[in-house]
């Protein structure tokens, strides 16, 4: 990946649904240019750009992060089986206190005591499973955005999103039917889809899919999102962060952490951490600084925990590496 594809990549995660004309003015290019690698980068699968109905905005799904211990050389099997599920959004594979973490979403407490008690202890080789459930999300993965365009271009090209970015998102549930399933569900596999293609795949007219769309991405129901591995982006370093701050700062500390931009998703947690997340870097001088200096200046910070991520074998929903051991 050159220069101006890692800018046109910094265009998307911006604005995920950007036009090819709008991210040519920020990348200082030709629209053809950008059409040409936008499209390139998709088709290789560097890049996915998604539609997400919000769990949390619909009330549908509740989300936990795990952390598994696991027997001597079963890891890569326990995540690739956990990967399966289709219930687990991420799972990466770590060098640290713990083997394995993933993102799950639940639908209820029945679902939850299932996933924990259950169906996580039986998994093939996991020794221990410790479990945190987001209750505060402070930075998701769609606002994550790495350096790689100037403030001021990533301003301009945020405030073309009807969409938020940010998080938390206002506390008022959205209600979605028939037609705005359909919509959400085609934007899940492409969220680049025009509204004339978008509407033959949804049986409507693309005035009413264009309008149903618009009013589900400014509800917060429908977040756009583009997902690219950070080692594509000159990120080769990740880690998962566990925290555990004073209850009294714990809202201060995961603002602070939040604004720093190699951090891709922290959320306040239950369980034996309350501040859990993913970061990526550039290099292990980054990360060391990042300990020593964000994570270190947290106020109220009583233990952190920083295991780095050796793989990641499903992001997004998507497997997107093998979880073999190397030969």
């Amino acid at each position: 990946m050159d220069d101006l594809d890692r800018r046109i990549v910094g265009a998307l995660l911006a604005s995920p649904r950007a036009s090819n004309a709008q991210i040519s003015e920020v990348v200082f290019t030709s629209e053809a240019t950008v059409s040409r690698r936008v499209a390139r980068l998709i088709a290789q699968g560097t890049v996915r750009v998604i539609g997400v109905l919000d769990g949390e905005a619909t009330r549908r799904t509740r989300s936990l992060f795990v952390r598994l211990r696991c027997r001597p050389g079963a890891a890569h099997r326990s995540a690739e089986r956990l990967a399966a599920w289709p219930e687990c959004g991420s799972v990466k594979l770590l060098t640290g206190s713990v083997e394995c973490v993933a993102e799950i979403n639940y639908t209820s407490n029945e679902h939850l005591l299932a996933i924990t008690l259950e169906q996580l202890p039986a998994l093939d080789g996991v020794l221990a499973v410790w479990s945190n459930q987001v209750i505060r999300r402070f930075a998701t993965p769609h606002s994550w955005l790495p350096a790689l365009l100037p403030d001021e271009l990533v301003e301009q090209l945020r405030a073309q999103r009807l969409d938020p970015w940010h998080d938390p998102l206002p506390d008022r549930p959205a209600t979605t039917d028939a037609l705005d399933e359909r919509i959400a569900a085609a934007l899940a596999q492409d969220g680049r889809l025009g509204w004339q293609r978008l509407a033959e795949l949804c049986d409507a007219s693309p005035v009413t899919v264009r309008r149903h769309a618009e009013s589900l991405m400014l509800s917060g129901a429908l977040r756009m999102r583009t997902v690219v591995e950070p080692e594509r982006i000159g990120l080769p370093v990740s880690a998962f962060v566990s925290l555990n701050v004073n209850p009294t700062q714990l809202g201060r500390a995961g603002e602070l952490i939040a604004e720093h931009p190699s951090v891709l998703m922290i959320s306040a947690t239950t369980g034996d951490r309350n501040l859990c997340g993913e970061v990526a870097l550039e290099s292990d001088a980054a990360l060391y600084a990042f300990i020593s200096d964000t994570i270190g200046g947290l106020p109220g910070l009583q233990h952190a925990d920083v295991a780095v991520a050796l793989q990641s074998v499903k992001r997004a929903g998507r497997i997107v590496a093998a979880a073999a051991p190397a030969t």
